[in-house]
Order: structure tokens, then C-alpha cells, then sequence
């Protein structure tokens, strides 16, 4: 993933034609990520003098890249044209894999959704299932792509997975709870069959870039993603980019110890882990404990299918007041509320998205609590600050990290 624009646009020890060629580029991812912009805005950001991006802009609009579309407001003088990426010249597909199983879409050159499809799966039915089903979900996309007279070719494949990715080499390292699931060279595997350039990263990294470009983090210079579901993950923005740390493996906040005696051991394999506490995997093995004890509850009731509990049916327990659930609930908030206040405390950021399948079924009654405990946990200086909000694009973020990720590592790149 490439979304580090480089601070110096003229590499040393390259041919005229080889700086000509990383000035397009960067000038299109720049248009892109930032757009609509005018072109002095481009050399002011770049660091390019005008004629260069006059140049380089006019090859972009010749080629379709680029087009013009509208104007800025005048601080004097004629109104500066602005440029957009144009959407209509190619098409990307998104691809996403995690504990709610595995989901696809394609998106056009501006990030628009289409044909976003979900395929439920079954963990027991191991590896080589899971990778059958995400080729189907890629190779469905490829046909609605060539079904839709509007859309582009095809430049590239975002995937956005659960786990440690190894970015740079595009393999898997392994998947939280999915035995067997380990060191797969999933990009090899993609290209491989569809001649497509695929790029890998976590999908949390995947959904904060999201929310960099489309979503409340653009224009935010510090900032933190934190996805609460089955797992718990944290998207550093610093700067503006994402942090990807030394190994490009960061953010995991489920991971962060909570130092409780005798509590349940986390799949990592250490003990007092946040997500082994407090993750909606955490609140249905807690309940489902305290059913086969006989604590007296409600939440069955609000189970999808008998027998079955899940996250969503203790949140809607909690809503309705059953006094466990409610209890349940608003202990795992408290610890998310410390975890949060322990990042806010070490970043300070400007601004927190939260996200993931418990923000969904938790909505204010999560919220709140977790608000109210970051507020005595944090510190004052920097609490009051921070400014949290709910994620921009609901269920679907997930998916739309993984076109963003496809847009950033391919032709917009």
C-alpha cells in the first residue's frame, strides 16, 4: 500500500524519463486523495514548481486520467479550474476476510460501491475452503465488471484481512481462531489465477485509510480507528498516514494486557488480553458460561436462531433491560473505555472513529459508557480534545477499506 506521499519528487540517479514517469504518477495519486484540486495547490503540496505540473497535468487529461471538473473560488482573479480523478477509466475489486466471513465489491476510480456480496463461512471447513470461496467472490466480480457498460478495466485487487499480513510480500501470516490458516501466499494465488494485480493488508489499516479519504479522518492529521467486533484493532494515523510501524504489523489493541487475575487465556496464548475480555467473542462465551450455570437471563430470547447466541442479541437484551446483559455490557465498555483512554494517553489524537460489530449493535448504550470511562482514565489535557465519533460507512466499512487499499496500491498509486 502506497499511501505515503514521498517527501522528495525528483529521486536521485533516475533518467528524465523514469522522474517524468514518478511525477505522473504522483501528481494522479495526489489528484486522487486530495481531489478536486487546482493545480497550484498540486505544486504547493508536491513541491513541484507550476510549469512542471502544468506539464504533467496536461499529459494526465490527454491520457483520461485526469479530467476537469468545476471551479475554486476566487481570491481575486479568474477562478482556478479543478482536476478529479476520472472514475470511468478503470474499475477495482475489494475483497475482505474476516470472522463475519468473507464479502466482495467493485468500485470505480472515485471509491463508489457496486455489487457488494457477502458468502457466509464455515471455519470447520478449513483453508483450501476459504480460498475457493474468495476466488468465487473475485471471479463474481470480474463478471459484473464486464456486465456494466460504464465501468473500466480492472487495474487491481484489495484484500483486507483479519490477522498479521505480510504487505510486502502479500502473504497471510495467520488468522485469528482458523486453524490451518497460516503463511498464505494469497497474493501469488490471486495474480496467479487472474492475472490481476492484488495487494494485502490488514483490514483495519485498510478501513483507516478509508476513512483518510472518504471518510471523518480526511484533513486529520492525528488520529486513531478503533474496530470493535470479534477481534479488537486499532488504525494509527499520524501526520496523515497511516502508521504502519517497523514491521508493518500494528494496532493490536485486542492484544493490550488488562492485567486481570485468572482471566481467560486469549488465542495468542497469554492471559488478561482486552479482546479475550471484552470483544463480542468475549460477551458470548461469558454468556453463554453463565446460561449452562443458570443465571437468570433474557437473552435467548433475542437469539437469531434458537440455541444460537450472539453479540447482537446481548446488546438487544441490554437494551430492553435484562439486568444481566446489561451488567455484561457495560463491563466489557469499562474495559474498552480504559483501553481507549490508555491510547488516547500515548497518541493524543485529534479524533477517534469507532467501528466494527459492536459499535453496530452497541450503538449508545456502548458508547456511553465507554465515553464516561475515557473521561476518568484519560488524561484532562488531552481527553478533552478528542473528539469521537461513529464510522462513516457502517457494515460496509470493511469492504470499502478494501477498494480504498485496491486504489491506493494500484492505478491511483
Amino acid at each position: 500500500m502506497r499511501e505515503q506521499i514521498p517527501e522528495n519528487p525528483e529521486p536521485n540517479g533516475e533518467s528524465p524519463s523514469q522522474r517524468k514517469a514518478y511525477r505522473l504518477a504522483l501528481i494522479r495519486y495526489f489528484v486522487w486523495r486530495e481531489g478536486p484540486v487546482a493545480r497550484a495547490q498540486i505544486a504547493e503540496s508536491l513541491g513541484l514548481n507550476l510549469p512542471t505540473v502544468s506539464n504533467c497535468v496536461g499529459e494526465l487529461l490527454s491520457s483520461r486520467d485526469l479530467v476537469e471538473e468545476g471551479y475554486a473560488d476566487s481570491t481575486g482573479g479568474r477562478k482556478p479550474q479543478l482536476l478529479d480523478i476520472n472514475e470511468k477509466k478503470g474499475s477495482v475489486i475489494g475483497l475482505t476476510f474476516s470472522s463475519r466471513g468473507i464479502s466482495s465489491a467493485w468500485a470505480d476510480l472515485k471509491g463508489q460501491l457496486y455489487n457488494i456480496r457477502i458468502y457466509p463461512f464455515d471455519f470447520s471447513l478449513g483453508p483450501t475452503a476459504a480460498l475457493e470461496t474468495l476466488k468465487q467472490a473475485v471471479a463474481e466480480q470480474i463478471d459484473a465488471v464486464r456486465l456494466t457498460p460504464h465501468a473500466g478495466p480492472i487495474c487491481q485487487i484489495g484484500v483486507g484481512l483479519s490477522g498479521l499480513v505480510d504487505t510486502l510480500s502479500g502473504i497471510s501470516l495467520g488468522f485469528p481462531r482458523f486453524e490451518g490458516w497460516n503463511d498464505v501466499p494469497l497474493k501469488k494465488i490471486l495474480e496467479e489465477t487472474f492475472n490481476i494485480p492484488t495487494v494485502l493488508d490488514n483490514h483495519i489499516a485498510a478501513v483507516a485509510l478509508a476513512e483518510t479519504v472518504y471518510g471523518q479522518l480526511r484533513g486529520v492529521e492525528n488520529a486513531l480507528y478503533v474496530q470493535l467486533g470479534p477481534g479488537l484493532g486499532a488504525g494509527i494515523v499520524i501526520n496523515g498516514q497511516i502508521y504502519r510501524g517497523s514491521r508493518l504489523n500494528v494496532g493490536e489493541f485486542g492484544h493490550t494486557s488488562m492485567m486481570v487475575d485468572n482471566g481467560p487465556i486469549c488465542y495468542c496464548g497469554n492471559y488478561g488480553c482486552l479482546e479475550s475480555l471484552a470483544s463480542d467473542y468475549a460477551l458470548v462465551q461469558q454468556a453463554e458460561a453463565a446460561l449452562r450455570e443458570g443465571v437468570g437471563t433474557r437473552i435467548p430470547e433475542y437469539a437469531p436462531t434458537p440455541g444460537r447466541i450472539t453479540a447482537g442479541a446481548i446488546f438487544r437484551a441490554a437494551a430492553d433491560g435484562d439486568r444481566f446483559a446489561l451488567n455484561l455490557v457495560e463491563k466489557a465498555a469499562r474495559l474498552l473505555g480504559t483501553g481507549i483512554a490508555n491510547l488516547v494517553n500515548l497518541f493524543g489524537p485529534q479524533r477517534i472513529i469507532i467501528g466494527g460489530t459492536m459499535a453496530e449493535s452497541g450503538g449508545d448504550l456502548l458508547l456511553t459508557t465507554i465515553c464516561g470511562t475515557l473521561s476518568t482514565k484519560a488524561l484532562d489535557r488531552i481527553e478533552k480534545d478528542v473528539e469521537i465519533r461513529m464510522s462513516s460507512f457502517g457494515k460496509d466499512e470493511a469492504i470499502k477499506g478494501a477498494v480504498t487499499l485496491a486504489l491506493a496500491g494500484g492505478r491511483a498509486s
